[in-house]
């Protein structure tokens, strides 16, 4: 008996997101997307911020993680790291790690205690836009009846907006580098800390190596101690991307980086091999 009410439920669900998804295409997610449309096209030159809605269910709740499905997750998997943070529309960040499994991906440490805190309900749904950075995004979250919640503060809200100034006050300092080398500025994000450190590639295009192409770099500190790396570019969704990779997590780790903390990248040699001199400004 258990058993049969357990399929009428997900059978309930699975026509629920059904009318969710219809409504989504033909009012909610235009209301939602097509407001934001030209901001998107003039940071990503005309390729839309990915976005994409979850419905929660009880399996959701019980095992304390959410899956995003397989066809999601491929597609945005440029965007998902080992860890991501949901930001709400007051501010408040909640980071949380990732959990792969048969090309799915799961919100995994830190999904319940978000679920809690938003007292999250079968049947409610989120809506995830990709925010400009990342494995970062801006989450609206919309209860059963399909409307919008009033979002609470954290407790620890103060401590997120001064996490923020910090790593805001951070980047900027490395922005104001000045420097008679190609130099560019990064803030730091979970997955650099993880993955590698994405860089702006029309800078790599003109600077190190073309689309399609690694080159072997030095990192370097100002004491000179030096780390060996591996600098890529490669299309993904058609749009270039760059980044660090095979020696920056052990450079990141070494050298104590966090979130929020910025770093001015200084090219001065590219003889007999690349030569990044890294300076680090502390979000803290």
């Amino acid at each position: 008996m258990q058993k049969a009410n357990k399929c009428i439920e997900v059978q309930r669900m699975q026509e629920a997101n059904k009318c969710i998804e219809d409504f989504f295409v033909n009012d909610l997610y235009e209301g939602l997307v097509m407001a934001s449309s030209s901001r998107r096209k003039s940071s990503a030159k005309g390729v839309a911020s990915p976005s994409f809605f979850k419905v929660v269910v009880d399996e959701a709740l019980e095992d304390g993680m959410l899956e995003i499905e397989g066809y999601v997750a491929r597609n945005y998997e440029d965007f998902l790291g080992c860890s991501v943070v949901l930001t709400d529309p007051k501010g408040s960040m909640w980071p949380m790690e990732l959990k792969r499994s048969n090309g799915s991906v799961w919100l995994k440490k830190g999904w319940l205690e978000f679920a809690n805190f938003y007292s999250l309900k079968q049947g409610c749904f989120i809506f995830f836009t990709h925010k400009g950075f990342d494995s970062g995004f801006q989450v609206r979250i919309f209860n059963k009846r399909w409307l919008e919640i009033d979002y609470p503060f954290k407790s620890s809200h103060q401590e997120d907006c001064k996490f923020r100034r910090g790593g805001d006050e951070a980047f900027t300092r490395a922005k104001r580098f000045k420097s008679n080398h190609p130099c560019l500025a990064v803030r730091m994000q979970p997955s650099y800390l993880l993955r590698g450190l994405k860089l702006n590639a029309t800078f790599v295009n003109e600077n190190i190596c073309a689309t399609g192409a690694t080159r072997k770099i030095k990192l370097q500190i100002p004491n000179g101690k030096t780390w060996s790396a591996k600098c890529s570019v490669y299309l993904c969704m058609n749009k270039d991307y760059a980044k660090i990779c095979s020696g920056w997590t052990k450079f990141a780790a070494e050298n104590k980086l966090q979130v929020g903390d910025a770093c001015a990248l200084e090219l001065i040699k590219e003889c007999p091999k690349l030569t990044f001199l890294v300076h680090i400004f502390r979000a803290n």
